[in-house]
């Protein structure tokens, strides 16, 4: 008998391909601790000017801590109502100091948003390299949750932790010299792969990405082979000033159905992609917040990060109305609960769980890519 299968379970205890399937398992994010980074490299994009980037890191106020706690704590139990079973990360101070042999910060960030730092793909569970010095030790609140994975017969992969040195970032990256173009004007150099796990949407074999301020090729290529030719990678690209992550940009709501912001629009032929596939096409609707939401971790679109527990049911924030009817006409059931408090922390539902085990195999959803 083999070391590994004294331990491993008959059924995969880590199983997902897409984001739409039946949900069973998911991890939600805690703010417990956290901190507001300080300036580094890697926010430049959102503080181009040197009067911008005098602010140090902050522990968050236990006022703001309490109101976004309450609001994760009722998102997990209204998943667990919903019969997923809801795991959460291990509380840590997010105002330790990081230093390395290549930088140094005040402070890290928080475990609000798993999504950003866990990619799962089919059985395996992929520590992103990401390009932000405060989060360089952010996967920590959830190795013992991936150890107790592992355990029990899922794969566990640590993608190469980028040094962080100052040669990764354009050090004189500048909107003054144009918005931000991964291909003429970028912010990360391909020094190291690099690349936060939210930048990434996957649809059974075909998984999307767009390089933005934290993810490079160089890191989307790193991923592309270590999947193997199981997974097609696709590079997509938008219109946006300072792109981060894609799950407030494209967002596939099920099999044949996909929404983008119309507002950072698809470079290329992207949208005659999913036509040619049989996918309907949908247009997001803004945030009834308006500008006053808009900081570097959200914008006014933020209405689109919802999260699927099925191809029928979707959560999304109570009071985006306009979102809710959409969805509605698109033969959704809604569950409507307020998230507003979590924003300021880093993102919605989507950034703030990560699916573990959803019931469902990896699956083709392009017959023209099938031929």
């Amino acid at each position: 008998m083999s070391a590994d299968s004294s331990e491993c379970s008959a059924q995969p205890v880590v199983n997902s391909y897409n984001g739409w399937d039946p949900l069973e398992e998911v991890i939600v994010g805690s703010v417990a601790n956290s901190a507001s980074m300080g300036f580094e490299p890697a926010l430049r994009p959102y503080f181009p000017n040197p009067a911008q980037q005098d602010f140090k890191a902050a522990r968050r106020s236990d006022a703001e801590i309490e109101a976004a706690t309450g609001q994760l704590d009722n998102l997990a139990k209204v998943l667990e109502s919903e019969n997923v079973v809801v795991r959460r990360p291990t509380p840590v101070d997010f105002m330790t100091e990081v230093k390395t042999p290549s930088f140094q910060v005040s402070s890290q960030n928080t475990s609000a948003c798993p999504r950003d730092v866990l990619l799962v793909v089919g059985d395996e569970i992929i520590e992103a390299p990401m390009a932000m010095r405060s989060r360089f030790f952010e996967y920590l609140p959830y190795r013992k949750l991936v150890r107790e994975y592992f355990r029990q017969g899922a794969r566990w992969t640590a993608a190469p932790k980028p040094s962080m040195a100052d040669e990764m970032y354009v050090q004189d990256f500048s909107i003054a010299d144009g918005p931000f173009d991964a291909d003429e004007h970028p912010s990360l150099t391909g020094l190291e792969p690099s690349f936060d796990a939210a930048s990434f949407i996957r649809m059974g074999k075909d998984i999307f990405y767009q390089p933005d301020i934290v993810t490079n090729d160089f890191g989307a290529q790193w991923l592309a082979r270590h999947l193997g030719p199981e997974y097609r990678l696709h590079r997509v690209r938008f219109r946006d000033p300072h792109p981060q992550h894609i799950d407030a940009t494209m967002v596939p709501l099920r099999p044949g159905l996909i929404m983008f912001n119309p507002e950072r629009p698809p470079v290329g032929d992207t949208i005659a992609f999913f036509e040619e596939n049989g996918w309907r096409v949908v247009a997001a609707e803004p945030s009834v917040r308006g500008s006053f939401y808009r900081t570097p971790e959200i914008s006014n679109w933020i209405s689109m990060n919802v999260f699927n527990v099925n191809e029928e049911t979707i959560i999304c924030e109570e009071r985006e109305k306009p979102m809710i009817e959409l969805f509605k006409s698109l033969g959704f059931r809604v569950i409507a609960i307020p998230f507003a408090n979590v924003y300021h922390f880093g993102g919605s539902f989507h950034c703030c769980t990560v699916d573990i085990r959803r019931a469902g195999d990896r699956k083709s959803y392009f017959p023209a890519l099938d031929s």
